[in-house]
Parts: C-alpha cells; sequence; structure tokens
C-alpha cells in the first residue's frame, strides 16, 4: 500500500523505525503495542476557532485547557473539528490524528500547537502515518523539520 507519509519520510532523508499493529483509536490503546519503545507518547487533538484550525500535540497524560489554550493563541472559542474538516485539511478520520498528516494539508493552513515539555524533555515522538495501523517513530528535530519543510506554522506552548 502506498503511503505519502512514508514516501515523505524516505524523500526528506529522516530516520525511522515502523511499527505495525491492529487498529487503535487512542494513545492508550496504542500503548499496548509499542511497550519498550522510548519515545513521547502524545495525544493529538485537531481544533478549530472560527475557519482556523490547530493541530494540537500534548503529552498523552496531561488533561488540555482549551480556554486557557484559546487565550495563549489569541483565538476565539476553541473546539473540536467535525469529521468533515478533518477529512477535508488533513485527508485522514477520526483515530489517525498526527502531525505526520500535515504531509497531506496542501493549503498548510493548519497550526501546529507543541507542548513544549515534549520538544525539551523528549527525544523521539511516535506518529500515525495517515493510518492507525502503524505507530512512526522519528526524532523530534526531524519532526519540527518536517513541518516546517511542509510549511505549516509551528507554535510551541506550556500546556
Amino acid at each position: 500500500m502506498d503511503n505519502p507519509v512514508i514516501d515523505e519520510l524516505q524523500r526528506a532523508g529522516v530516520s525511522y523505525q515502523l511499527i505495525n499493529h491492529p487498529p487503535v483509536y487512542t494513545a492508550q490503546e496504542a500503548d499496548q503495542y509499542v511497550k519498550g519503545y522510548q519515545f513521547a507518547r502524545t495525544k493529538n487533538l485537531f481544533l478549530r476557532a472560527g475557519q482556523a484550525f490547530y493541530l494540537v500535540v500534548i503529552d498523552e497524560q496531561k488533561r488540555l485547557d482549551l480556554r486557557a489554550l484559546r487565550k495563549q493563541l489569541h483565538s476565539s472559542r476553541l473546539q473540536f473539528a467535525r469529521a468533515d474538516q478533518l477529512q477535508e485539511q488533513l485527508g485522514i478520520a477520526a483515530g489517525a490524528v498526527s502531525p505526520l498528516n500535515l504531509v497531506n494539508n496542501s493549503k498548510h493552513d493548519v497550526r501546529v500547537v507543541m507542548d513544549r515539555t515534549i520538544i525539551e524533555q523528549e527525544h523521539r515522538i511516535g506518529c500515525h502515518p495517515n493510518t492507525n495501523r502503524q505507530t512512526v517513530m522519528l526524532a523530534i528535530p526531524d519532526l519540527l523539520a518536517l513541518i516546517k519543510r511542509w510549511g505549516n506554522e509551528l507554535i510551541v506552548l506550556d500546556l
């Protein structure tokens, strides 16, 4: 099966490890298939404020305060994007949201909000590559370089 994320990782010369597993829909479900691997375990939330879209990457153990995030972003009310918006903006269905989906965001208008602790305290991160049947582990600096390469804005905040 052709996967644009894997193709892009190879084109960019990014070193990664790919783990195949049954479909997972939450970070907790995914954890059972990646035991023993060291990487940042995150939850990825696709939010919107009016016509602005945000992909929020936060430690899976943290709870996101939407009101506090709205203030930090100086945005209008934040809410979860609808399934059709997720498909239109990132080309995927719920359960596979990941920063690697940005490869599908041809308008480069989805802003990435990443928790500062992930960048400062972790070396690698696990992300779904457009499918919830696989996890890609890659270095966080490589992920940040890909986000820049794809033309999406990166906002680093204390969440």
